[in-house]
């Protein structure tokens, strides 16, 4: 999807932006570093986690211990987070793209060597 689909695809989950942040190839669409992505991907803490059972079902994920389902192409980490590393893109709260970046050099996935790549580039690291 690209950016236009994949913001309106999460307007219409309604969350209060204010209690979510929006990860990994969902910051580089916001920030124009690619131009479509598959899934949104967003971090919330256990709080909002348990408040939004009554909204969603959640069905866990196989992927990582943190990580739930809402549909098939909408993945829900639920952890704690530090408000400092948090950014606003067109009023969207994305996590920062150093710490997009850190979480891809430490868990060395095949399919993150180009977005590494990526955001290396924009963020003038070598």
């Amino acid at each position: 999807m690209n950016k236009q689909e994949y913001l309106k695809k999460l307007d219409e989950l309604n969350l209060d932006k204010s209690r979510y942040r929006i990860l990994a190839s969902g910051v580089m669409l916001l920030y124009g570093l690619i131009d479509k992505t598959a899934d949104i991907d967003i971090k919330i803490r256990p709080d909002y986690f348990e408040e939004l059972k009554s909204v969603f079902t959640f069905k866990k994920s196989p992927k990582y211990w943190y990580l739930y389902e809402i549909s098939e192409d909408i993945e829900v980490a639920v952890l704690d987070y530090d408000d400092k590393d948090t950014d606003f893109v067109d009023g969207y709260p994305v996590e920062s793209l150093k710490l997009q970046l850190d979480w891809m050099l430490e868990n060395h996935r095949e399919k993150d060597v180009e977005k590494i790549k990526i955001i290396k580039d924009h963020l003038g690291i070598s």
